[in-house]
């Protein structure tokens, strides 16, 4: 049966090989969220490799519309890469916990476009070398409040008094312009990620 032909641009959260002769991309766009599809790879077309995690791409692809399988990509470009990524072990690190909480996620997320630009304010700090616990407890705290949750009404509120003027320090200044104890910031991220398994429907055990 006919499909639907799409052109989607949007950031590859993840990218795994399916047997000798194709890659499943997982992309998150603004415009429709987490989607699947696979790309047939071109044995020794090194002109025209493939996306890698991280990359910002527009794909082409045909949308069955009689089936549930997977698409196909047609074609593909790559908009921007993100090879910074790969030279810092801590931020390539976090990144993959964003990707992942994406991953785990995206088929809840309703309002795709804030929650993109989420994903990518987080890829770009971590591209600047930004300190990537900080970004990683920003990232959590705004897509709990992105997706409706009363993380300052109930978690945060909820903290002792030392922890609440220490969380709010951390989630209100600029990266850049702090740099707090990382103990503490990790005890505050196991908190608030313990809530947000707890008190909502996201998974954040990555």
């Amino acid at each position: 049966m006919s499909g639907k032909h799409e052109l989607l641009e949007g950031i590859v959260l993840d990218r795994l090989e399916t047997g000798e002769t194709h890659l499943r991309i997982s992309l998150y766009s603004p415009n429709v969220g987490l989607r699947l599809a696979l790309l047939r790879l071109r044995k020794g077309n090194l002109s025209h490799p493939p996306p890698d995690i991280f990359d910002d791409v527009e794909i082409s692809m045909n949308r069955r519309v009689d089936s549930n399988s997977i698409s196909f990509i047609k074609d593909f470009q790559i908009l921007n890469k993100r090879t910074a990524l790969a030279f810092s072990h801590k931020c390539f690190y976090y990144a993959s916990k964003v990707a992942r909480l994406f991953l785990d996620n995206g088929s809840l997320i309703q309002d795709t476009v804030p929650t993109y630009q989420l994903i990518i304010s987080s890829m770009e700090a971590f591209q600047k070398g930004l300190r990537p616990d900080l970004v990683w407890i920003k990232t959590l705290f705004r897509l709990g409040r992105a997706e409706g949750f009363a993380v300052k009404e109930d978690w945060l509120s909820n903290l002792k008094k030392t922890e609440q003027e220490f969380a709010v320090n951390v989630l209100s200044k600029t990266v850049n312009t702090q740099d707090p104890s990382p103990n503490s910031v990790k005890e505050l991220t196991h908190s608030l990620s313990v809530w947000l398994d707890s008190e909502t429907e996201l998974n954040c055990k990555v």
